[in-house]
């Protein structure tokens, strides 16, 4: 099987497929018409978020059996119509979970302490403590709506708060 890469991707990925004995070529720079002049040599296609799989460049891809996509969505490849043309599609839901459990916590922190009001005033030497006082996490409820790889990472994430 004939893979192109199209973004970069843990090694684990290229090693894993080379030892069942694919063929992986790398392509990080090509522009998508360039791509589409030679995807129809290809049995699978790995990537993250470059440019959009529309039914123009999946016509070009005459031998596609998947795309595998490097994150959670496919919303960048028109899913009807792959599937339409017999094209199994891959995500990786799980891959950005700690990630995206991290920031949600760090945004929460954040707007919940004023981070960035108090930052801008600080950096104009402004220092007002009390109107600038946070709330603490301590005994909150914090609602997540959706508890799938996303809400199950940021709920773990919250459980050192005692929310």
């Amino acid at each position: 099987m004939k893979i192109l890469h199209l973004d970069t991707n843990h090694d684990i990925l290229i090693n894993g497929l080379l030892n069942l004995g694919c063929i992986c070529d790398e392509d990080y720079k090509s522009s998508k018409s360039e791509i589409e002049q030679k995807i129809s040599i290809y049995d699978g296609m790995v990537i993250r978020s470059r440019f959009k799989i529309d039914k123009h460049f999946i016509n070009k891809a005459k031998n596609l059996k998947f795309i595998a996509r490097v994150g959670a969505g496919l919303e960048s490849i028109d899913e009807a119509y792959a599937k339409e043309k017999g094209i199994r599609l891959i995500s990786a839901p799980e891959g950005n979970r700690n990630a995206v459990g991290e920031h949600a916590l760090g945004m929460l922190l954040s707007l919940f302490n004023n981070l960035k009001k108090v930052d801008l005033e600080i950096r104009n030497g402004i220092w007002l403590r009390e109107e600038n006082r946070g709330i603490e996490l301590d005994g909150k409820t914090v609602g997540i709506i959706g508890y799938g790889n996303m809400g199950k990472a940021f709920a773990k994430k919250l459980k050192g708060f005692d929310v």
